[in-house]
């Protein structure tokens, strides 16, 4: 497996006389390495992170930036030489030191956060994203000016961010604010190894506005398609975002944010092509922020609405009451409305035989009344000719 991450770092000893020595640091499947010199092919340690707890170290006198990585087994101290660096190790750390805890979702995947969740009794969408759109989805806070465009409190975001990492579920109502809470899902969907729409896909959704352009329907019918491609979480957590997306836009009047302003700040973490190249990306934004538009304005239809329960992967046989029962209300609500929504369906479908019925009436009277009239008018041109033929004798 490739590397997440590699570089120099200093480790601390183990011994009496404690020292930082300069080790060459990977980090890999489930595993840290260090080796003595960065082209070496032993590793004189490895580290198993996956219930591993990461500890930041306070700041010394001398500027070092430590963290430990520590279990019932022992620790082991690490020294950056900045901030920015000692937080890059301690994210790609935990994406695997939190997962047996249900965490360490930022900085993995989709796919990865729901498996790692489901575990602990998640959903098909990860927690931070649920979480977050059921904190913001309430009138006041939809009508927030500035919503996903005003930064929220730095400080706070990152101990939210480190809750949610370590598979804790911090009280949203307790402990932030609307620009708070909309900057921790950005930076969620920001931090993703891969965009919501896989970057594999990218060329194909962006494809679709050629389509669009020529006839919008077929556009439509074509995303419909592609997001048929994808995997059911991202899926479904794309329907969610869509559809609160739309929501927020319909509040523009209050919060700032329509329609393009959304599209603007979601596009570059709704797909992204993973090559590094800013100029392709500048290119394509027109394109991508177009895609994402249509996205959001036709979300009910792109995004049906019975791939969530298909996600769920429910063992029937070891379901607990509680669970069979909200289960039996969950299908028995949409079952009513699905009934509902085929009597409605039939009453048009009877409508419009109606419609037919009177329609072929007035056509076979229409008809009738048309041979009439060509009688009529046959027998007057037969009526003048012999006329004519008299008044010549």
């Amino acid at each position: 497996m490739s590397s997440i991450t590699a570089g120099w770092l200093k480790k601390e000893t183990h011994g009496p006389l404690k020292r930082y020595e300069k080790r060459w640091v990977v980090v890999s499947g489930n595993s840290l390495s260090y080796f003595r010199k960065d082209d070496s092919s032993a590793p004189l340690g490895v580290i198993d992170l996956p219930g591993k707890k990461i500890i930041k170290g306070e700041e010394d006198r001398d500027n070092s930036f430590k963290f430990e990585l520590t279990d019932k087994d022992g620790s082991f101290m690490f020294m950056c030489d900045s901030k920015s660096e000692r937080e890059k190790w301690m994210d790609a750390i935990s994406c695997i030191s939190y997962a047996p805890y249900g965490g360490g979702m930022f900085g993995t995947t989709i796919e990865t956060s729901v498996k790692r969740e489901r575990v602990h009794g998640g959903g098909s969408i990860p927690k931070v994203i649920s979480q977050c759109i059921g904190y913001l989805d309430v009138d006041f806070r939809l009508r927030e000016s500035g919503i996903f465009r005003l930064p929220g409190n730095e400080k706070l975001v990152k101990s939210l961010k480190s809750e949610f990492q370590e598979g804790l579920e911090p009280n949203l109502d307790t402990k932030a604010d609307t620009h708070t809470v909309a900057s921790l899902l950005k930076l969620y969907l920001r931090t993703l190894s891969d965009s919501l729409i896989p970057a594999k896909y990218y060329e194909d959704f962006l494809s679709v506005i050629w389509t669009y352009d020529i006839n919008p329907q077929e556009g439509i019918q074509e995303l419909k398609f592609h997001f048929n491609k994808i995997p059911v979480p991202n899926y479904n957590t794309l329907r969610m975002l869509c559809r609160f997306l739309y929501k927020v836009q319909s509040y523009s009047d209050y919060n700032r944010m329509d329609l393009n302003n959304l599209a603007i700040v979601f596009a570059p973490t709704i797909l992204k092509n993973n090559s590094g190249d800013i100029s392709l990306e500048m290119s394509d934004m027109t394109k991508l922020k177009k895609v994402v538009e249509i996205m959001f304005m036709q979300h009910e239809y792109v995004f049906p609405k019975d791939k969530e329960m298909e996600s769920q992967n429910i063992d029937m046989d070891n379901i607990d009451p509680d669970t069979l029962k909200n289960l039996y209300s969950v299908l028995t609500i949409k079952h009513e409305v699905l009934q509902r929504e085929m009597e409605v369906k039939e009453d048009e479908i009877q409508k419009k035989d109606n419609e037919i019925t009177s329609l072929k009436q007035k056509l076979d009277e229409t008809e009738e009344r048309y041979r009439l009239l060509l009688e009529k008018l046959s027998n007057l041109e037969v009526q003048q000719l012999e006329n004519k033929e008299h008044s010549n004798l």
